[in-house]
């Protein structure tokens, strides 16, 4: 079964040199759409009102075969 790298970018760069096995591009596709909400819990905004935070999944050979995104904006109502 191949391996598969998922690399974090969320206003800095976290690259994943252990990668995980899975059977197939669709199920390490899965993986890092689950692995998105997991992130964003513990890296909300502290400073600002904005945050993307990406996962780039990418082969044995490095070649990127799945991006997934999450945005984060906040907008004060009130002040």
């Amino acid at each position: 079964m191949p391996r598969f790298f998922f690399d974090v970018h969320d206003g800095r760069n976290e690259r994943d040199d252990e990668g995980l096995v899975f059977a197939d591009v669709q199920a390490a596709a899965l993986e890092a759409k689950r692995l998105l909400p997991e992130i964003a819990r513990d890296e909300v905004p502290k400073d600002g009102e904005r945050q993307a935070i990406t996962v780039l999944v990418t082969d044995e050979e490095g070649c990127p075969v799945y991006s997934a995104a999450l945005c984060f904006v906040g907008t004060w109502l009130q002040r």
